[in-house]
């Protein structure tokens, strides 16, 4: 994804209604919200309150790139799925913790039998998607990682 098309994005979400645009490709993720100005109100609009703060940007757009690459672990089966080993224990990782290729970061049960779900590659758990005990699909994305480089 290149400089000139995140640019254009911006312009797009700038002159649209809608307020937030995400996307993912190979790995790099962009978003783009439009900041709610205070001396602006839309009559019969419902007031917008925000999640978190952030910083001000004078066009009325802020934007977001992640410039680390990220990458998503998917579950690999449909089934329940386990942030910890055995009931009981601590969760095997946390959002912040790093993981080595190959670590046991979850559990899937699926018709009583117990799978690990593994990281695939070195990175940074930046996001667990799913709570534990949650009933999940094949392919619903259970992690997401920043890539180590």
């Amino acid at each position: 994804m290149d400089l000139t098309f995140v640019q254009k994005l911006i312009d797009v979400v700038s002159r649209s209604p809608i307020g937030e645009l995400q996307i993912e490709c190979d790995g790099l993720r962009v978003r783009i919200a439009k900041q709610a100005s205070p001396s602006i109100s839309q009559a019969g609009s419902p007031p917008q309150t925000a999640s978190a703060p952030s910083a001000a940007v004078p066009s009325g757009v802020a934007s977001t790139v992640a410039t680390t690459p990220r990458h998503s672990i998917r579950a690999p089966l449909t089934g329940v799925f386990y942030r910890s080993a055995g009931e009981g224990e601590p969760p095997l990782v946390s959002a912040g913790d790093l993981v080595e290729e190959g670590r046991k970061i979850g559990v899937l049960e699926a018709m009583k039998t117990f799978n690990v779900v593994e990281a695939d590659r070195t990175g940074r758990i930046v996001e667990i998607v799913f709570g534990d005990h949650a009933a999940v699909q094949s392919g619903d994305v259970l992690f997401v990682l920043e890539e180590a480089g």
